[in-house]
Parts: C-alpha cells; structure tokens; sequence
C-alpha cells in the first residue's frame, strides 16, 4: 500500500509530520496565542502547551485522547480549556492533515489514534482529570490505542512512561527511549502495541482492577487458535489460524474500527466490509479464496477465510529468480523465463474473471498474488476492490501499492490494466517503485529484462506501452550531460560522479536543525548528524572521492560541529553517533571539535553497548585508535575478549552475523589492536570472533559462502558475507593464515550477484561493488554491479539519485542513498586519494605493520 505517516511530507524524501503542507488547514486551537502565563511550542506534528513554573516529574501516567476526525476539533477544544484552567500540561496534533496520518493505514501501530496527551503532576491530578475529561467527552469515539489501556469506554486511556527524553541501551544493544528504574537507573521505555506497566511500577488503586482485567485479555473465548501474524498495519492485522471447533485452517482478517484511514477517509472496517461483498460476489472462482464467516471480538471485526497454500509471489520470485544469485546458467534463465511467463498468464486469466463480473481488483501486486504448489495462481486482499459502475458510484481505489499504480490510471479497469503490466516487469525486475522517480525508467527495465531473459516476441514492447505515461503527462527533467551512467561514460565515470555530487548538493537544507542532508528516517531518531544516516557520512564521501571543492563545503561542516553540539542524547556509536562524528570532523581538518565530541562520548555510560561495528564497542575502539588513545581502545578490546570468552556477558543478539552488528566488527578491532601494540594476543582474539561468524557461513552452491539466516542466503556488507571478508582480508594482512585467506577469496568470488533490491552501500548493491574493489575481486563481477548500479538510477532534479531499501523514497546517506553509491563507484572506477589503491571507509583504514618488539 501507499506509505503515509512520515513519508508522506515530502514526495521524493522521508521527512517529518512537521513538514506536512497543511498552513490552509490547522485546527482552530493550532495559531491560538497561548493563554497568560502559558509557553508553547510545536515539534513533531504537535503543539505543546505548559506553564514555565510547572513541576512535572520525569515519568509518569500520562493521559491519550482518540477521536474521529470529524470530533477531533471538539476534543482538542475540550482539553484546552479543561487544562488550561487547571495548569496541566498537554499536547494536541497540529491539524486534521497531520491527524489523518497519524491514524493512517500505514502510520506507525504504537502511535495510532494519539490526538491529545495530557501529563498530570501526580496520581490525584491523574485521577480528577480522567473523571473530569470523561465526563466531557462522553460519546466521543476514536481509534484504539494499543499501548494504553482504555478508561472506561470514551476516548480516554493511560498508559506510564516518560515525561521527558532520555535514552539508554537495550538488551539488544540499541539506543532506545527510557525511564527510570527501582535504582534510579536508566531501562528501556517499552513503546510497544501492548498495554504494559513496568514490574516496579504499582498501579493506581483506581485503575488496578482494569489493569488486571487488561493482563488477562478480552472476555469470552476466541474461536479461533492464532499460530502467526502474517502481516501487520495500522488498520489492523492478517493472521494465520485454526478454527478451534472444526480444526480448519483459516486466514483471520482483521479490522480496527475508526482506524488505518484510506485517502478517501474509509477505516479498516468499512475496507472489511467492501472486501466481504466483493468475495460474495466472486463466490466460486478459484482464483479468489472462499469466506467461511463474518465475527468480530473486542472492539475488533474479523473476516474468516480459507487459507490459501503457496506462497505470495514475491517470495516466490524472491526463490526462484536466476539473477539474484551468483552466477546462473543459460538453463536456468530459461527456465525462469517460462515459470514467470505461465504464472503471468494465470494471473491475467484470473483478472480477466474478475473484470467479467464486473469487479476490479484495485490493488494487483505480487503480494496480493498467492501461487499454490501446483502454480496455480489467487488473488488475495480484496479491501480496495470495487464493482465498477457500482451503486455508490466507487470507481477508484483509495490506496494503492507503489510501482504498481500510476496517477494516470486510477480509475476503472485501467487500475489493472496498468498493474498487470507493472507485475509483467516486476517478474523479471522487480524495481518498479523506481517508476514514479522517472517517466523514462520503465524503457530502461523493460529494455534490460528483453536482454537478459528469453522473452516471448513483443512482450517488453507491450511492457513500454502500457507503462509509459500519456502525452499529457508533465515531462520530467531533461538528462543533462554528463549524467549518463558510468558504463555509458568514458573510463573513470566522472561525470556520472560528478552528477551524483550534484544531485547530493541540490538537496542539502542547511536551514534545518534536524538534517542536513535527506536520508533514512532514522536520522530523525538524534541521528541527523551521524556517519550511517546523517552529514557526517555524506561528508565523509565527498571528501575521499575528491569532491568537497564546493562553495559551501565550510558551511556543511559547520553545521556538522553544530549538531554535535546541540543533539540532547546522542549515540556513542560510530556508525550512528558521537564516535563517527569524531572521526569525519578530524578527517575534516577540524581536530578541536572532533576532541569535543569525543569528549561528550565519555560522559555516555557504556555499560549496555552492543560488541558490534556499527553502534556497539568494536566501533567506539576504532575511533579511539583513530585518536591515538590505544589504552581506551584496549580496555573496550578486553571487555569484547571477555565476551569471547563468556566471562561477560554483552547486550546485543546472540544469533547477530557479519560486520555491522556481528563478531567480524570486533575482529577487525583486535587486529587493528595488534597493528597498533604488537601484542599477539589480539590476533588470536581476532581468530576466535572470525570464527564465531564463520560458523554462521554455509555453501548455497558448490564454491559459494554466505551467511545463512533461516531460509536466507546473506551476501550484504553489512551483515552478510561480504563485510565478514573485509574482515578476513585485515586479518590475513597481519598474519599469514591459508584457511583464512581461502575463505576470503571464496568469499570475493561470491559477491557477483547481478541484481539486488537495494543499491545501497550497507545492504545492497554498492556494498558488494565496494568489497569487490577493496579486495581486487575479478572486473566482470565488478561490471555487473555498475549495470546494477544503473538499474537502480533515477532522476533528482536533473541529475542522479539513488532510492533507499524498499525504493519509497530518494536518500543522499552513506548508508543506503547516493553518498554510499558515490564512495562504492568512485572505489571501483578510480581508486582513492593520496594514492591509496582504495578511498577506505573508517572502518577499513589500512594498518601499519605492528611495532618491533
């Protein structure tokens, strides 16, 4: 479905509620002056609202109120006044725009049906303030907040966290929001779908007997045994069950009312109920699932229907497709070619019934498509599906999934028209979300599947008609020189580069406090700053490719101290904090503030850090050697050997593999430890971690090693084989080891995959391109990566940009947008600066020969 919630505030980046265009439409109370004595502010989406002299504790009871948007006006009215008489504290989102996303199918589960909070001082104030306000808003209905418990049956629920910001680690090992503890420490501030009370915490007497009630779940029997959540969104969930009086296996369909808002304002219900009469009318195709009943339990509505065996198609694609793997043969591209082909034509002949009984799919996607064992094809998701021509005049679908609609097809059988052409092309290359970025994209995939596949005649020609928009449609930019692809370019691809540079600086906002540069969302989350998602990472990039000689490279630095500065709770990391921040700003010939920063880093208590590279301890350890601080380092170093050895226990994920988050980012600390001391017991500590990764690492074919996570086979920089050979490759540097040496070549040779999903450098396609080049792997493997480099290309304001995992959305980030493609592509083509053979990531920095004993 169409992403909303956060992405919906900017059409080409992830941005925030708090850039949603909605200055028209702004509830009444938004622009009100706040009343004597009373500060305000906005943030997020919300306006705040308290008086200076207010104590509030740090945590607490705090109060939610849900509405309908059509009482929502009514509801922030009525709190205003009520608190604003009494000195409460409170926030309200800022208008009906903002509202709408919040409670939108894909807005964020935990935060759904939050319009306003109120913080009272104390238990008393908490107990006056919920009888007070209920009595106010009695009939008022809105979204279930599943985080809260409900206050009798109004609007109002409560739920006991934090006040203020504060962060600590979790038992993973992440940087999460916290409260206080029984000992005054820092725990982790669960923000789940479920209503919890901390262990420590006892409830108020007046609601302790609903708090019970909530910890032994809704009253009266579910008749049906749920085995697993099939898929989760704001409206609701699917679930794989069993029908406890039958023993039949069934799919439960789940509905919240009033909640997951379609663009036309329709909740999960109403959604429910267009689905059940659409499979009413479809009732005997063998192409649609069958509808055993229609139930509702709790406050939630259910529709119960036959489990379909097989899978969705795209696993099934996912599984089978020839060019996601390492080197396919002929055969087998041709076999594919005629899978794809046959479950394409099934689908058609499945639409095709659909449209004969006068319904419209409105929603076909590959996981909207189940194919059985037997490849036998039905359609599954029916919410958006609509009877064209019907009684309530419905002629369109209110929600859509990227790279399968088109906004000049969204009405009538042209829906899926439209679809079965972007599935046609999905099936072979499956990067169609990249459509909407460029009006030419679909030529280009189209032109590449006729080449790489055996193709039936004419069927990319029917793929670049029915996807090419029409006449009327706005002509994107025009290519301007230089812009073409490095393949397409002259041996060292500096234009392409240059255009890349170009398109990261075409979107810098030095304006803003919370980015600089657009990127993953989780640079909203106090990592605007950071080498992964933030400036320093993009910075980072244009300075080793040789491409800060820009008017305004001192300002962007500028603002990089800035942030360093300013953040409240900043991460120690170095992938997503303080410790990479220190890194790029010495790199950046600014020393002093690099100290500074470092100098915050030592008042973060990193009791709960992770063991990894990217957040975790072996990070922090590289900056420290970064520094010349090699006891720091050592004493981070000797914690991790202690984990080694299970003499200490560390925060993180057991099963965790690879460079990021596994035991190679260690590795590389011990060997890095060793260049620096000469000590040889690093190196056999830097062996043990390998192997512990090594382990995880198994032979998806003959000569091939990836890590193996469940049915997956993992060959990413990240957390895949590729990062664990940059480890291997440091490692062998240092000290001669034939096994280990083997492992790194079978791994290299591994990373030939022609096709990925994501081009970013962590997860995707830069990041084997990047590997590739760092250990010499063979050129034919590294041109297969810039072809797929090329796939994933589209146009930013004329010149090159790159989508993040997913394709939703553009990112400039070292991570997963242009910044990491630029580093990757500039490696691969033309080496590093100060001529180094490679432009080193920090974590890649060549060692020295350890010191002469």
């Amino acid at each position: 479905m169409l992403a909303q919630g956060h992405l919906a505030a900017d059409p080409c980046f992830v941005d925030t509620l708090d850039r949603i265009g909605d200055a028209a439409e702004r509830f009444a109370r938004t622009d009100v002056p706040p009343p004597p004595g009373w500060l305000r502010s906005e943030r997020g989406g919300w306006v705040n609202l308290h008086r200076p002299d207010a104590r509030l504790p740090r945590q607490g009871w705090k109060i939610h109120a849900s509405a309908t948007p059509a009482r929502a006006e009514h509801v922030i009215d009525t709190v205003w006044d009520h608190c604003t008489a009494r000195g409460i504290s409170f926030k309200f989102l800022r208008s009906p725009a903002v509202h709408k996303q919040v409670d939108s199918k894909q807005g964020p589960r935990s935060a759904g049906g939050k319009l306003v909070t109120v913080y009272p001082a104390d238990e008393r104030e908490l107990e006056r303030t919920l009888t007070d306000l209920s009595a106010l808003l009695r009939g008022v209905r809105g979204p279930y907040i599943l985080s809260d418990l409900r206050w009798g049956d109004g609007p109002l629920y409560v739920r006991y966290g934090g006040f203020s910001l504060a962060y600590c680690f979790s038992p993973e090992g992440e940087y999460v929001p916290a409260v206080e503890g029984p000992g005054g420490g820092l725990v982790p501030d669960v923000r789940g779908t479920s209503f919890r009370v901390p262990p420590w915490v006892e409830a108020p007497a007046f609601i302790a007997a609903a708090v019970r009630a909530a910890k032994e779940g809704a009253p009266g029997g579910f008749p049906y045994r749920v085995e697993k959540a099939l898929h989760f969104s704001n409206g609701g969930g699917v679930y794989r069950a069993t029908d406890k009086g039958s023993g039949r296996r069934v799919v439960l369909r789940e509905a919240r009312p009033h909640a997951g808002l379609d663009d036309s304002g329709a909740d999960a219900v109403a959604r429910l109920d267009r689905e059940h009469a659409m499979l009413r009318r479809l009732a005997g195709l063998d192409c649609v699932p069958r509808v055993y009943a229609r139930t509702r339990h709790w406050e939630h509505h259910f529709l119960v229907e036959e489990l379909v065996e097989g899978e969705p198609l795209h696993e099934a694609v996912g599984r089978r497709h020839p060019l996601f793997r390492h080197g396919p043969g002929e055969d087998e591209v041709t076999a594919y070619a005629q899978w794809a082909c046959d479950v394409l034509g099934r689908i058609e002949k499945a639409v095709a019934e659909l449209h004969a009984r006068g319904v419209v799919f409105g929603d076909l996607q590959p996981g909207n498509v189940i194919v059985r064992p037997d490849d036998s094809v039905c359609l599954v998701d029916f919410e958006t599906a609509f009877a064209e021509g019907g009684e309530d005049g419905a002629s369109r679908p209110a929600l859509g999934t990227p790279g399968f609609t088109a906004a000049w097809a969204r009405s009538g059988a042209a829906v899926d028209t439209y679809a079965l052409a972007a599935v046609a092309l999905a099936l072979f290359c499956p990067l169609t979300p990249l459509l909407r970025f460029d009006r030419e994209k679909h030529v280009q995939l189209a032109g590449w599947a006729e080449r790489r596949f055996p193709l039936p005649p004419g069927y990319a020609a029917r793929l670049r008609t029915e996807l090419a928009p029409p006449p009327g449609e706005p002509a994107a930019d025009d290519r301007p020189d230089g812009s073409r692809w490095p393949e397409e370019c002259t041996a060292d691809g500096r234009a392409a580069l240059d255009s890349l540079r170009e398109g990261i600086l075409l979107s810098a906002t030095p304006e803003r406090t919370d980015r600089l540069f657009p990127g993953d969302v989780r640079q909203f989350d106090q990592q605007g700053a950071s080498l992964a998602f933030g400036a320093a990472g993009v910075l980072h990039a244009l300075y080793v490719t040789g491409r800060a000689d820009y008017e305004a490279f001192g300002e962007h630095v500028a603002w990089l101290v800035r942030a360093a500065e300013r953040t409240p709770w900043p991460r120690p990391g170095l992938y997503d904090g303080l410790a990479g921040i220190a890194y790029v700003l010495d790199e950046l010939g600014r020393p002093e503030e690099a100290r500074e920063a470092l100098a915050r880093l030592d008042g973060i208590d990193l009791q709960g850090c992770g063991p990894g590279l990217f957040g975790g301890l072996a990070g922090i350890g590289l900056a420290r050697l970064r520094f010349g601080d090699a006891d720091a380092a050592a004493r981070l170093g000797g914690r991790l050997a202690d984990a080694l050895a299970g003499t200490e226990r560390l925060a993180g994920k057991a099963d965790a593999a690879g460079l990021t988050h596994g035991w190679s980012g260690p590795a590389l600390l011990f060997t890095r430890l060793y260049a620096a001391t000469g000590e040889a017991s690093w190196l056999r500590h830097a062996q043990t971690a390998l192997a512990r990764d090594l382990g995880r690492c198994g032979a998806p074919r003959e000569g091939l090693i990836h890590v193996k996570e469940g049915q997956r086979w993992l060959s990413a920089l990240d957390r895949g084989s590729a990062g664990i050979a940059l480890a291997l490759d440091a490692y062998v540097q240092q000290r001669e080891d034939a096994h280990f040496a083997l492992l790194r070549d079978r791994m290299r040779d591994s990373l030939g995959t022609e096709l990925l999903l994501s081009p970013g450098l962590l997860d995707g396609q830069a990041g084997l391109l990047y590997s590739l080049a760092h250990l010499a792997g063979p050129g034919p493997a590294r041109a297969a990566h810039l072809r797929g480099l090329g796939l994933h290309c589209v146009r930013f304001r004329g010149r090159r940009a790159f989508a993040m995992d997913g394709l939703l959305r553009l990112s400039m980030d070292l991570a997963t947008g242009s910044a990491g493609v630029l580093l990757a592509v500039h490696t691969a083509l033309r080496g590093g600066p100060a001529g180094l053979p490679h432009p080193p990531l920090p974590f890649l920095t060549p060692c020295s020969p350890p010191p002469s004993p």
